[in-house]
This record gives C-alpha cells, sequence and structure tokens, in this order.
C-alpha cells in the first residue's frame, strides 16, 4: 500500500510541477489552450476498459492556432477500481501530434506497482480527440508479482478547449512615436466616466470583475490615443490642402472615439467599482509630413484594414455580449468603426490624385508587406477568467479575432489592387 501511494503522489507531484508552469506560460505567449476534459481508453491490459480525466495545455509560439505548438498532458485513469494509472509528459503537434512521458500502474491484484514509458499519436478536433498510445513498463517493484506489461491502447477524450492567449477589443487607429502605439496612463478620475447601475456586475466574482475592468480600461485608453490619431490626420490633411469633406469627417470621426472612449472609460469603471479616466497624453513630437504617399499608406493599414478589422471585432462581440450596456456600447462602436474605413478607402482614394505615382508607388509596398497578425497590444488575459462569461461582457477569444483581421486584410488589399489597377484619373480611382 505504501509502494502504490508513493507512486501516486510522484505522479501528481510530477504532473503539477509541469503543468503550473506550463499554464503560466500559457499566459505569456501569443496563444495558448488549456484543456480539461474525460479520457476513455480501450487497450490489451487485465482490464481492457479504463475512465478517468486529462488535462493538457498547449502554447504556439508563432500565435496562431494553426500552428505547431508544444505543452504538456497528465492523466488519470482507473481500470475496473482494481488498479490506477497516472502519467505526465510533454506533447507536440496541433490537430496532430505526439506525446512523450512517464506513466505509473498502481499494484492490483496480479501485477506489481510499475513505471512505465508512455509514448502515443493523437489526433485533435474542437472538443473530441483520439489517438494511439503505447505504454512500456521500466520498472516494478516486487511483491511476488510481475510488473504491468505492455500495453496498447486506443484512446478517446472529450475536453472543454480554454484558449489562454490574448483578447482583443476594437483599438481604434493607434497613436505611435518611434517606439510603437502610445497610450495614457490610467487614473482614478471622474470627467469621463460614471458607474452605472452596479446590480448589473453583482453576479461576478471578484476575480471576473477584475479581468474585465482591465480588458474595458485597455480598450478605453487606446479609443482615447485615437483621439488625438484623428486630430493629427485633420492637420495632415488640411496641410496638403483636402477638401472640405474629407475634414469634416475627420473630426467626426475624432468625435466618435472621444465617444467610444467615454463609454469604454464607463464599462471599466463599473466593473472596477470606481471611476476611471486618463491621464496625460504624451504626444509625440512629430511634424507634419506634408506627404500624400504616407498618408495614404497609414490610411490603407491603420484604416482601410485596421478599422475593417474593428468593426468586425466589435460586431463579433456584439452577438455573444448579454449585458445590455456592452451590447450599446458594441453596436456604436462597430457603426462607427465602419465609417471610418470608409472614410480611409476616400482618404486613399483623394492622396492618389495628388501624387499618383510615389502614392501608387507606397500602396504597392504596403501589398508587398506580408499580412499582419491581430493587434499586439493585449487587453486581458484569459487564465483564471471562462471564456463564456467574458465573451458576454465584450471579449472575444484570440481564436475568434485570428479569421476576422485576415478576412478584413485579405479583402482591402483585394480592394486596393483593383484601384491601382484602374485608370489613373481620379474618375476611374473611385471604388
Amino acid at each position: 500500500m505504501r509502494r502504490r501511494n508513493k507512486l501516486v503522489a510522484i505522479d501528481v507531484v510530477g504532473a503539477v510541477a509541469f503543468l503550473v508552469p506550463a499554464q503560466a506560460l500559457a499566459s505569456s505567449v501569443p496563444e495558448g489552450s488549456f484543456n480539461p476534459g474525460l479520457l476513455l481508453s480501450v487497450g490489451s491490459g487485465e482490464y481492457p476498459v479504463g475512465f478517468g480525466t486529462e488535462i493538457s495545455g498547449m502554447v504556439f509560439p508563432k500565435g496562431d492556432p494553426g500552428s505547431i505548438g508544444y505543452g504538456g498532458f497528465f492523466q488519470a485513469q482507473t481500470y475496473a477500481g482494481d488498479y490506477a494509472r497516472l502519467a505526465f509528459g510533454f506533447q507536440l503537434g496541433n490537430v496532430v501530434g505526439g506525446e512523450l512521458g512517464i506513466a505509473g500502474l498502481t499494484r492490483s491484484d496480479l501485477h506489481t506497482s510499475t513505471f512505465a514509458l508512455h509514448t502515443g499519436v493523437f489526433a485533435s478536433g474542437a472538443v473530441l480527440g483520439t489517438g494511439l498510445r503505447v505504454t512500456i513498463p521500466m520498472s516494478g517493484a516486487d511483491h511476488g508479482l510481475p510488473a504491468h506489461g505492455v500495453d496498447v491502447s486506443w484512446v478517446l477524450t472529450l475536453k472543454v478547449p480554454i484558449y489562454s492567449g490574448k483578447i482583443f477589443n476594437s483599438l481604434g487607429r493607434p497613436l505611435r512615436d518611434e517606439q510603437g502605439p502610445i497610450t495614457a496612463a490610467a487614473r482614478e478620475a471622474s470627467g469621463w466616466a460614471d458607474i452605472s447601475d452596479p446590480a448589473l456586475v453583482a453576479h461576478l466574482s471578484p476575480r471576473e470583475r477584475e479581468e474585465l475592468a482591465a480588458l474595458w480600461l485597455e480598450a478605453a485608453l487606446a479609443e482615447h490615443a485615437s483621439i488625438a490619431t484623428f486630430s493629427a490626420l485633420a492637420l495632415e490633411l488640411l496641410a496638403l490642402g483636402a477638401p472640405a469633406d474629407l475634414l469634416v469627417a475627420c473630426q467626426h470621426a475624432a468625435q466618435d472615439e472621444t465617444e467610444h472612449a467615454r463609454l469604454s472609460f464607463g464599462l471599466a469603471s463599473t466593473y472596477a467599482g470606481l471611476p476611471l479616466g486618463p491621464g496625460k497624453l504624451p504626444l509625440p513630437a512629430t511634424a507634419l509630413s506634408g506627404d500624400a504617399a504616407a498618408v495614404a499608406y497609414l490610411s490603407f493599414t491603420d484604416g482601410c484594414i485596421g478599422e475593417t478589422f474593428a468593426a468586425a471585432l466589435a460586431r463579433r462581440a456584439q452577438r455573444h455580449a448579454t449585458d445590455p450596456a456592452v451590447a450599446r456600447a458594441l453596436a456604436r462602436i462597430a457603426t462607427d468603426e465602419a465609417r471610418h474605413a470608409a472614410l480611409a478607402w476616400s482618404i486613399v482614394t483623394w492622396c492618389l490624385t495628388l501624387d499618383p505615382a510615389r502614392v501608387r508607388a507606397a500602396l504597392g509596398a504596403a501589398l508587398a508587406e506580408p499580412e499582419l497578425e491581430a493587434p499586439a497590444a493585449p487587453l486581458t488575459d484569459v487564465m483564471g477568467l471562462p471564456i463564456v462569461p467574458a465573451a458576454r461582457h465584450g471579449a472575444v477569444p484570440a481564436d475568434e479575432q485570428k479569421p476576422l483581421r485576415r478576412r478584413a486584410e485579405r479583402t482591402a488589399r483585394a480592394r486596393l489592387k483593383r484601384m491601382l489597377g484602374a485608370p489613373r484619373d481620379a474618375g476611374g480611382l473611385v471604388p
């Protein structure tokens, strides 16, 4: 009995020692998943059928859930109540992959406690997985009984994947300097938001409220910075001699971003339980470029692509949001971001009439660049916050936002290619 307890203790400690750092690692990389589930195996041992649980974790270093990932697993099974099998180890792959680890089989009526090598291959879908597992004995305690033998088992798993990478919300047009995006620091302040009915979040745990407050606060700070981006864009358009309708639309966009920031700060304040707002915004000390090619390039990348993606992301979040205030905010953001994307196309079209050769070259360079991943600015981390409650309050999990970004970028690139292939006069450039 002591040997059996020792074997169980070693396996459990080993599994925890591996999976806890793996879970922490999943929160620091672009993408990851944590997969608890049920396990059924049918094999060649003394009791063919085993029932139990499996917990696995996988991280995707390239930031794409479709790429090759690595991680670990822990399995615990019982066989007719006579003995238990515990295993932990490493996994490599994605939809199809392999695993290698250590297994421990407790003493049974016919066999002594046994340490073994665990090897296997698997194929995994959204919630179902299957595979072939081989257990090869390496050593066993001697109680006058033989060690467990080689076991070849077919395995079926039913799991609940929890994506543990980053979640993103609408970010608006980023404000940048040489080092990257700029936002103000958050602070406790009135003037940007009031706390709405606290009863709307009374059912949430303190951890969930903290995570959701962080999500909406980051969104609010990004939307707040976008006010400056559109103000700077209006000055660029003035310097280039833009028509009045573009300037009016740009000023309206800045007002939209102000409202987005106010709505987002309001939600962040409600979840946090105190009024939140922005501090000083460190504006970049850059002069106006006066360059139609540069304006067109950023309008295409940040507007035609970025704001189309932001609108799609807000619409996706709105469909899952059950909090009325969240749903209203997302509906407003989705409508405005779609209009901002249309403004970006109008700016690109107008810039092409100013300096066709240079603007076409800049836009051609944008087309030649590789497709971008979803925004790099994390809003919150899903670890510790189940996806379902988060989605009800405006979060979009990383595995859902990837195809939205890809679709927005490919659609915009196709449209720009058609524009650049059109005649060079202004009439032929209108999309």
